[in-house]
């Protein structure tokens, strides 16, 4: 499929020195400049009732990319399904129990794109599956091979509603393992890949890179993530059990998550911000840690029992302060947020 033609912009950024804006067919985005991995790194940020600059930076690669393997729980923006469904050369996967409908009707007849069921997570509950909740795109081309990863939903709720992130990862390492993941589904495989200062997790092996994160933090943490559930025996967290284990060590950790998801629970042991959002509908979908102002952390899992337990998931940890500034100016706005 032929690229399209981009026009950028530099400007300088204002969070760090080797961090800089970049502008380009209608969306803006961060990239290193400077450094180990400048150039392999780039992030935004979604806000709701703004341009949606994750959609922009996800139809820029679908274009530039000569092949695609995509996993993505409920892709349904019309842009988005349009540009993979007119790719000659994309491959994807969807969650069948919880969007079956609406991605049927968008990829119908197209046979490059398939429905993921997964087993029974509670009999009883309103939302009984477990979830393929994976958010990713392997994208080769003739200039290297990446990944695209993050919170970030394929459809018009994430663009219009909600706050969100996606990240891009140019490595050919990486790439080869989600591509292998992509592979294997509908099993989920754990397995860890590690290229310098950037990793990636998957399932199990992505919720123990969180953690070893977590436990080696020495001054701070702050996370932003869409629900956060405390550890029981009924239902485990090994996560929410790390950050316990962090702040009662001394380590600052401050925790931002969606009101309608925190308004039930008490934390206790942990410092919480709820975000109220302008619609009911709307989300504080971030799923990012930024630790010890020196790495982020940022993927498609929740902090819930659910999602360490048989979701199918991802996760990716850079190490770059540049990266983590931002991340960390995000996390501030999210937490002083009125709507």
């Amino acid at each position: 499929m032929a690229a399209a033609a981009l026009s950028f912009i530099w400007i300088q950024d204002t969070v760090a020195d080797n961090a800089k804006r970049v502008y380009g067919d209608g969306y803006a985005f961060w990239m290193l400049a400077d450094g180990p991995i400048a150039g392999r790194i780039a992030w935004v940020f979604d806000r709701p009732g703004e341009e949606s600059d994750p959609k922009g930076l996800l139809l820029s690669h679908i274009k530039k990319a000569s092949t695609i393997e995509w996993a993505s729980y409920k892709p349904t923006h019309p842009e988005i399904v349009d540009a993979l469904n007119g790719h000659s050369a994309a491959f994807g996967v969807y969650d069948r129990n919880y969007s079956p409908k609406n991605c049927t009707e968008a990829f119908g007849g197209n046979d490059r794109v398939k429905s993921i069921g997964l087993g029974v997570y509670k009999s009883k509950s309103k939302r009984r599956w477990f979830v393929m909740h994976h958010k990713f795109a392997v994208l080769r081309g003739d200039k290297g091979d990446g990944v695209l990863t993050g919170s970030f939903n394929w459809n018009k709720r994430a663009t219009d509603l909600n706050f969100e992130n996606l990240v891009y990862v140019k490595s050919d390492k990486l790439a080869e393992t989600y591509s292998q993941v992509f592979g294997g589904l509908p099993a989920g495989v754990s397995v860890e890949v590690i290229d310098g200062d950037i990793s990636a997790g998957f399932n199990k092996a992505g919720m123990e890179l969180m953690r070893r994160r977590i436990e080696a933090a020495q001054e701070s943490i702050l996370v932003a993530v869409w629900s956060i559930n405390v550890a029981s025996k009924k239902n485990p967290n090994p996560i929410y059990e790390a950050l316990v284990a962090a702040a009662e060590r001394g380590v600052d950790v401050q925790i931002v998550t969606d009101y309608h998801k925190a308004k039930k629970r008490k934390y206790r042991k942990l410092a919480v911000h709820s975000v109220r959002m302008p619609s009911k509908k709307g989300h504080m979908h971030h799923k990012f840690m930024v630790i010890d102002n020196a790495h982020v952390v940022s993927g498609s899992y929740n902090f819930v029992t659910k999602s360490f337990s048989g979701n199918h998931e991802n996760v990716l940890a850079i190490k770059n302060t540049a990266m983590a500034a931002s991340f960390s100016d995000h996390w501030r706005e999210l937490r002083d947020y009125e709507p």
